[in-house]
């Protein structure tokens, strides 16, 4: 069992960077125009999406995994909104270019060819529209056990660093970029106490999956022994 199969099999809907505290605080910094034509790539459990389609916007999630776009569509329908779900590849996004207004990742890019995946985002974004990405970023130099042992667990080929994410982001034709951070992960017991997720569902027998378990404690292993390694930005670019 792996990191993302933990996500999916819990159905945990704020895995990402500073968890949904950090989203709520974006979409106060940074709010979308009305009616806004989203696309959330990695929309995992569609907890981001529906809170957007709460708003108003016209929201489409879109995950690799056909399990969490299951749990995006009860999430939705639980929550009586409006989002269409739908299973496929960051690198290889199933709409025609200039389609969004908005796209929003919340730590995908760093799952895949983060490259390809940046200028898919660029090609299905309308001129004038915006990405918003928030990933996770090597803070300093580490040892090469450290750096293997955080890649081999999340199953990602590289862990950037805050200058290979503005190269990456600049390459791929945005403009007017910025990018925020890199900020030190906070807590997730913080984020559950304060955003708790009412329409988090779990695989029934989870609790008894020996397999899980030891993902987790890793998972909370490596967040406790490479804390000051580890962190996020946020950036932000315009076609």
């Amino acid at each position: 069992m792996e990191y993302l199969d933990m996500l999916a099999k819990l159905g945990i809907g704020n895995a990402h960077p500073g968890g949904f505290a950090a989203t709520l605080k974006q979409l106060e910094h940074y709010p979308l125009p009305m009616n806004s034509r989203i696309l959330e790539v990695g929309c995992g459990t569609g907890r981001t999406s529906c809170y957007l389609a709460a708003q108003g916007h016209d929201v489409t999630g879109i995950d690799i995994r056909s399990d969490m776009i299951s749990k995006a569509i009860r999430r939705a329908n639980e929550e009586n909104v409006s989002a269409v779900f739908l299973e496929g590849d960051a690198c290889s996004l199933p709409f025609e270019s200039y389609s969004f207004d908005v796209i929003l990742v919340e730590s995908v890019s760093i799952f895949v060819d983060t490259a390809k995946a940046l200028t898919e985002y660029y090609r299905v974004l309308r001129t004038g529209g915006k990405v918003y990405d928030r990933e996770m970023v090597q803070i300093k130099p580490m040892p090469k056990e450290i750096y293997d042992d955080i890649a081999l667990f999340f199953q990602i080929g590289t862990l950037w660093n805050y200058q290979d994410w503005s190269q990456l982001v600049n390459k791929a034709a945005f403009k007017d970029v910025q990018i925020e951070g890199p900020f030190l992960f906070p807590k997730i017991s913080e984020d559950l106490l304060e955003h708790p997720d009412h329409h988090q569902h779990i695989d029934a027998g989870s609790f008894y999956d020996t397999a899980l378990w030891e993902v987790t404690n890793k998972y909370n292993s490596i967040m406790e022994r490479y804390h000051e390694y580890m962190g996020s930005i946020h950036f932000m670019g315009t076609k």
